[in-house]
């Protein structure tokens, strides 16, 4: 998501679809209003917001966080640390790639070697 603030600083993403031209999406959650400016598909700013409504609605009923605050920053950390998670997880399967790779090189030379 890219987007500008209310101070003009440029923030984002690269998961939609830039249409070059900022347009205004009015945003409520957790009892909140507010509109940002974005480059991005109002569609798609839409839809993070219906995803993070669910998910901070489904955060407050497993966990009975009332407060719009907590839930806000429990959900946040969540989020944050599924994030961090995958990108572990993805270093691994990579490393794992690359030591398969390199073991089938070997191999193979050392069978060109006759080795």
């Amino acid at each position: 998501m890219s987007s500008t603030s209310s101070d003009g600083a440029k923030s984002g993403s690269a998961m939609s679809e830039n249409t070059g031209t900022p347009r205004i999406v009015s945003i409520e959650i957790l009892g909140v209003s507010f509109s940002i400016k974005t480059d991005d598909d109002p569609e798609y700013i839409q839809g993070l917001v219906a995803e993070l409504k669910k998910r901070l609605s489904d955060i407050s009923r497993q966990m009975k966080i009332v407060d719009p605050l907590k839930l806000a920053i429990i959900t946040n950390l969540l989020t944050l640390d599924e994030m961090h998670q995958s990108k572990e997880q993805k270093q691994t399967v990579s490393r794992d790639y690359e030591a398969s790779s390199l073991l089938q090189d070997l191999d193979k030379r050392l069978g060109e070697l006759g080795l």
